[in-house]
């Protein structure tokens, strides 16, 4: 028999939609940006790069792309639509956490050929960490989110929903595809086929795994095909030329 907090789950779950979203993120304190998709607000909080594109984020709502208040706020909007969301440290990237604050020797950093000095962001052991002091040997380095312990400001807008399954099967291919050179779509219907290089083939099964799952929750059918990439092909031509000679 189903529970009824079993039922109420269900009956909450989120359908899923792929809207592109404008956003910009902000401190409340201080009214610092920390994050935009508009590239005239980067330019004018000095946080423009040059390397990344400025554009409107394709998510799709109920995928947790976004922090889950300014999502679940995005699931009751429409296209064209606009609003201001605001959170709590709690609800954005948690509370600072003291045990976070750790001492590590300089000698770590001296082997990764690293200079740490106050403020410098760090990698370390996958986990980005910020340098607080340096001294005597020692180097206390904040692993805290850097917006962690902040209460912020979102200004999100929906502004293109798509619904028609060659828009969502365009956008799925250019939202985990687009980046890796040689892949190629064909979309038939309800039909998507992909075609990725050899090359990359192996690094791509997971991936490949969710975006068939994601697809399948918009009505449509992913396939995928293996295609030597042209340097591989070049390779083994130039083989069987050596090998006739």
């Amino acid at each position: 028999m189903v529970s009824e907090k079993t039922k109420e789950k269900t009956e909450k779950k989120v359908k899923k939609r792929m809207v592109s979203v404008n956003f910009t993120g902000k401190e409340l304190l201080n009214g610092e940006v920390f994050d935009t998709t508009n590239e005239v607000v980067a330019k004018e909080h000095d946080i423009y790069d040059p390397k990344r594109k400025f554009k409107p984020l394709t998510i799709i709502v109920g995928e947790k792309e976004m922090l889950p208040l300014v999502e679940k706020e995005i699931e009751g909007m429409k296209e064209g639509e606009e609003r201001v969301v605001k959170l709590s440290a709690k609800n954005g990237f948690g509370e600072r956490q003291t045990d976070l604050v750790r001492i590590l020797p300089a000698k770590v950093f001296a082997e990764q050929k690293i200079n740490p000095v106050p403020g410098l962001v760090i990698n370390v052991g996958n986990t980005m960490g910020k340098v607080q002091s340096v001294s005597g040997g020692r180097v206390r380095v904040d692993f805290n989110h850097l917006l962690a312990g902040r209460e912020l400001e979102y200004k999100v807008k929906i502004e293109k929903e798509f619904k028609t399954k060659k828009d969502v099967a365009t956008e799925l291919f250019d939202k985990y595809y687009s980046m890796i050179p040689g892949t190629k779509k064909e979309i038939k219907e309800e039909n998507l086929y992909i075609t990725v290089p050899s090359n990359f083939a192996k690094n791509l099964e997971e991936v490949n795994k969710s975006v068939i799952d994601l697809a399948k929750a918009f009505g449509i059918k992913v396939t995928f095909k293996e295609e030597k990439a042209k340097e591989e092909t070049k390779k083994e031509e130039k083989a069987n030329k050596e090998e006739k000679k």
